[in-house]
């Protein structure tokens, strides 16, 4: 499943809003296009429902970039003007010299979680000590989030065995070849209990400082057409409000681009992915959908500093890397 993988979306989008905002976007430099990454997917529902819905302008399209280019490559190199990926990734990206900005919210929840067992001894971070880990790898946001239930257990990892095993979550926790793995809630786990395997989920931290999935441009993009931004966003959010209040409009939505889903138990497995979606969406009311806030991002960049995860060209300052566009 796309979305948990990396957490991103890549489509296409004519900037949005009135006949005037649509012409003035034209003389700026043609279509706006969103990113969407991977390959067609549920989570990517709250974009295709807004394009079903017409809530972007005439000329919108989603683009799924597949899993050859980069999380940020295509919106870097112009073929992009929003992509959907995590602003964590997206902080660490500009703090390797990226021109990268957070415009808008998606997921208010983070999704990397421990993931174990439904009767394994293991119950909170602290639990992790002397077992095995397993995770699909040393970057991205099951790495961070990895990192935060160490901290969280004041555990170092010698107190403990990583194991990478690429995204084969299911069949490591099945086979018993790990312990415990670092996955997404709304995605590996819900997929391994269809699979017939009894799981749990572990937080990494009571309070966790990382933001996960949300609206990425670039500061030459968001200083020239920050209108045709604005619409973007503004019907991305009204997406998303949609998802949330109905699972069942999401699949029908998606079987537009996941021809799997005219089987009913493909469909049904696609709407619990949609509701555990829909939960991260929403935040279960801790926020507003579609919603992101500056204050949020000091902590993260402390976060990601305090255990080396930035790249050394600079530390972003949080209104560097965000300027909501929601409000």
């Amino acid at each position: 499943m796309s979305l948990s993988r990396r957490h991103l979306l890549a489509s296409g989008l004519v900037l949005g809003g009135t006949g005037v905002l649509a012409a003035c976007s034209s003389q700026a430099s043609g279509p706006l296009t969103i990113g969407l990454t991977y390959t067609p997917n549920i989570q990517f529902a709250p974009f295709y429902m807004a394009k079903k819905d017409s809530k972007y302008a005439s000329g919108v399209n989603l683009r799924h970039h597949g899993a050859q280019e980069g999380l940020f490559d295509a919106l870097l190199s112009g073929k992009e003007q929003l992509v959907v990926a995590g602003a964590d990734e997206a902080v660490v990206a500009a703090s390797n010299g990226s021109d990268l900005v957070v415009v808008g919210g998606y997921y208010q929840s983070y999704p990397a979680c421990l993931i174990v067992p439904e009767g394994s001894a293991i119950k909170a971070p602290a639990d992790l000590k002397g077992k095995t880990v397993g995770t699909p790898g040393r970057k991205g946001e099951t790495w961070y989030a990895l990192q935060l239930a160490m901290d969280t257990a004041s555990l170092s990892e010698s107190d403990l065995t990583i194991q990478d095993i690429g995204y084969t979550q299911q069949a490591a926790l099945v086979g018993g070849k790990v312990d415990a793995v670092v996955g997404f809630s709304n995605n590996d786990a819900v997929q391994i209990k269809q699979a017939g395997t009894a799981v749990r989920t572990i937080q990494p931290a009571e309070s966790i400082p990382l933001i996960g999935v949300s609206l990425v441009t670039t500061r030459k993009l968001l200083d020239s057409r920050r209108q045709d931004l604005q619409a973007a966003v503004k019907a991305s959010v009204e997406g998303m409000t949609s998802f949330v209040k109905d699972p069942d409009a999401a699949v029908e939505a998606t079987k537009e681009y996941v021809q799997d889903l005219v089987d009913s138990t493909q469909a049904a497995n696609a709407r619990e992915v949609a509701v555990a979606t829909g939960k991260l969406v929403s935040g279960e009311g801790k926020a507003a959908v579609g919603s992101v806030r500056v204050d949020d991002f000091t902590p993260m960049i402390e976060f990601l500093a305090s255990h080396k995860i930035l790249g050394d060209k600079k530390t972003p300052k949080a209104a560097d890397v965000c300027v909501p566009l929601t409000q």
